[in-house]
């Protein structure tokens, strides 16, 4: 049984993709936001390739009201 869902924000970077990796080995289920700034990822917007595929993806930026809407739905 899964311990709840986990939101980290800046989730396609190095400490947030880690943390995530630490998240789902604990049991969570792990949802990312992530605007995916070229100065820190390819600049093609796209997810990177370390980020596992079992990770929730929302591109969205946390300086954005309707972007936490598609982060915490129903909330």
């Amino acid at each position: 049984m899964g311990k709840g869902l986990a939101l980290i924000t800046g989730g396609a970077g190095f400490i947030g993709s880690h943390t995530a990796i630490e998240l789902l080995h604990a049991g969570y289920k792990v949802r990312v936001l992530d605007n995916l700034t070229p100065a820190v990822h390819i600049g093609d917007g796209t997810w990177p390739d370390w980020l596992s595929g079992d990770v929730e993806r929302v591109a969205g930026d946390v300086r954005q009201r309707e972007d936490w809407t598609k982060a915490l739905p129903g909330s």
